[in-house]
């Protein structure tokens, strides 16, 4: 009877920020996965007399190379290869916070041109806006027609993202709420993402997830909430249609786009967006939580990156 294996990346522990390799364990033998030839190389692949006394026997293969010490290991969230749909987050290659990437960017290019586009669009008459109102502190108040529209628009925009996002992974509704919306918040790490604006660099950083909570999924949203008062009942609520809820709304759609491609797909760089909007904190992910290279599909194909799709296990309430 063959053992499921498990994948294991490793923490040492005088470099925190140091991992090895994925190591593939089944039973009593751990491999080590993208080394050539690995059964035949002491550093790649060891064995055991029963299971439980494999990671003592990987710790002594590991500790030939790297400080004595209690090392971790870090169970990984997903099997080599595989990804959640429209959600960025970095590989095991590269675990810095600005390499994450979404292995599904190839099949979604019109996808990401369309969002990119209208985030573009919102840019733009968020920065027309901008000629007429002097952004500030002072001004963030500001309510008014053109910024109305603007808010109702970014809104839709974002509104779309999330639908997209829990579509993909198979939460499919006649009508979606933000009680089904909130639940892209943690997986996507959204309250993490941090934005300034480069011409304006007076104003303070925005965190426009930061707040949002199961318990009030759209009052938490200040400027989401907003929207839905100033498209419902205009004339008693008007004011809520302020430059700062603007600003909120688009530099959400921008975090949305982000979350799910990451900052590197074709397009963003040389983009109107980019330009307006920088990330001053992307979300902080643990290594076990990165996507792993399909190292073993991709010697048995030889030598193509084949990723494949599996649905983030939401729980739903």
């Amino acid at each position: 009877m063959n053992e499921e294996a498990a994948y294991y990346i490793c923490r040492f522990p005088t470099a925190t920020h140091v991992f090895s390799p994925i190591w593939k364990i089944a039973g009593n033998t751990a491999i080590r996965l993208g080394a050539p030839n690995a059964k035949s190389c002491d550093s790649s692949y060891c064995e055991s007399e029963s299971e439980e006394a494999i990671f003592d026997s990987l710790r002594r293969v590991l500790e030939k190379s790297k400080p004595t010490g209690e090392i971790e290991f870090l169970r990984t969230e997903l099997k080599p290869g595989f990804y959640y749909p429209r959600m960025a987050r970095p590989n095991d290659q590269h675990l810095n916070a600005s390499s994450s990437r979404n292995p599904g960017e190839q099949e979604n290019q019109n996808l990401i041109a369309m969002a990119l586009g209208q985030l573009n669009v919102l840019v733009r008459q968020l920065e027309g806006v901008c000629q007429i109102v002097h952004p500030s502190n002072n001004t963030f108040s500001t309510y008014g027609h053109a910024i109305r529209n603007l808010l109702i628009l970014a809104c839709t925009e974002v509104e779309t993202h999330w639908r997209g996002v829990l579509v993909e992974n198979r939460i499919v509704k006649e009508r979606y709420t933000t009680k089904d919306y909130v639940m892209l918040r943690d997986p996507m790490r959204l309250g993490e993402y941090v934005v300034v604006f480069p011409n304006f660099p007076w104003l303070e950083s925005l965190r426009p997830f930061k707040s949002w909570n199961e318990g009030q999924p759209t009052l938490s949203l200040r400027w989401y909430d907003a929207y839905n008062a100033v498209k419902h009942n205009r004339e008693k609520e008007f004011e809520r249609a302020s430059l700062l809820h603007a600003f909120e709304a688009v530099a959400a759609c921008a975090i949305m786009l982000v979350a799910q491609f990451g900052t590197s797909f074709d397009g963003w760089l040389s983009s109107d967006s980019s330009r307006f909007f920088n990330f001053k904190a992307l979300p902080e992910w643990e290594p076990s939580q990165a996507y792993i290279f399909p190292y073993e599909q991709f010697w048995e194909n030889g030598r193509e990156e084949i990723w494949l799709r599996e649905d983030y296990p939401f729980k739903q309430s």
